[in-house]
């Protein structure tokens, strides 16, 4: 018995005839017929009496029929429980350290007007980490930034950061303003820890020119590096965007490299196997809608 004949059945009871369950079915009055027939056929009883042109729902019929509506009842229920149940499921977010301080909260912010009953859990690490639990599903959706450039992810930008040298103004390189590439092994540098996505653009850009610098103090925390170079110990390189408070006090200073201007896309990542519930639907809408409004600045 399938829940479709079910369904039939319960409205040519409800109905008290066939012709007006056809109506109410939007089938044909052969095809509703059909379907009686075929579950008569299974149960090996009649369910109406057919007395010349008209057709009754005798005693077993109602039996089924109050048995069906039970049934029929217990599927509808669960059906908007489990509505409710993919609204209810953990989103597992992965973020870099640099959109965890800067971006992220706003972000679930405006997550929760969307999805208000959507749980949401949030693991901080490096970019590359990030990427590797995303492709290994410990993550649902990644939030990253820099260059990445694996196949199996879905990538959704969403704004840019610009990235800045910065120095307490006493050091003789905030004097200096502009460093040759040919002075930077003399300098004590403050910088992330490799993998990190900031890190990884400075790498980068000084294999273009063969270089290769050792940081005095390596850190996964930016925080720690702007107060560091607060403290004077050396040159950081860090979002602009986190340092522009100390730049307007005159308390950090940039220097410019020569040849070297950096900058990082921040994006959304996620497996392009992975299953799209609701809640990263309205994550990528709230992330082509944040995308567009840096666009238009």
């Amino acid at each position: 018995m399938t829940i479709r004949q079910m369904k039939v059945f319960r409205i040519i009871v409800e109905q008290g005839s066939i012709t007006r369950a056809a109506k109410a079915l939007y089938m044909s009055q052969p095809a509703v017929s059909h379907v009686v027939v075929e579950l008569e056929e299974q149960l090996g009883y009649t369910l109406l009496d057919r007395i010349g042109r008209r057709c009754t729902v005798n005693e077993r019929g109602m039996q089924l029929y109050h048995k069906i509506v039970q049934v029929l009842e217990a599927i509808e229920d669960l059906e908007q429980s489990t509505a409710g149940i993919e609204k209810q499921a953990l989103l597992r977010i992965g973020s870099s350290i640099t959109i965890a301080n800067m971006w992220l909260p706003s972000l679930i912010q405006q997550f929760r007007t969307l999805c208000p009953q959507t749980p949401v859990q949030v693991q901080v690490d490096r970019a590359s980490e990030i990427v590797r639990k995303v492709l290994a599903n410990e993550a649902d959706i990644g939030f990253t930034e820099g260059v990445c450039e694996e196949d199996s992810l879905f990538k959704l930008p969403f704004s840019r950061y610009r990235l800045s040298f910065v120095c307490r103004h006493d050091l003789p390189a905030a004097k200096l303003k502009t460093l040759s590439l040919d002075q930077l092994q003399a300098q004590n540098w403050l910088l992330r820890e490799p993998g990190s996505a900031i890190r990884d653009s400075l790498d980068s850009s000084l294999r273009l020119h063969q270089l290769q610098i050792k940081p005095t103090w390596e850190s996964v925390n930016s925080q720690s590096l702007k107060q560091a170079a607060l403290a004077g110990l050396g040159i950081a390189l860090l979002p602009e965007e986190m340092v522009q408070k100390p730049l307007q006090t005159g308390k950090l200073v940039e220097v410019q490299i020569e040849g070297i201007e950096l900058e990082n896309q921040n994006w959304m990542i996620l497996h392009r196997d992975k299953f799209e519930s609701e809640a990263i639907r309205c994550w990528k809408q709230l992330i082509r809608s944040t995308g567009k409004e840096h666009d238009d600045e």
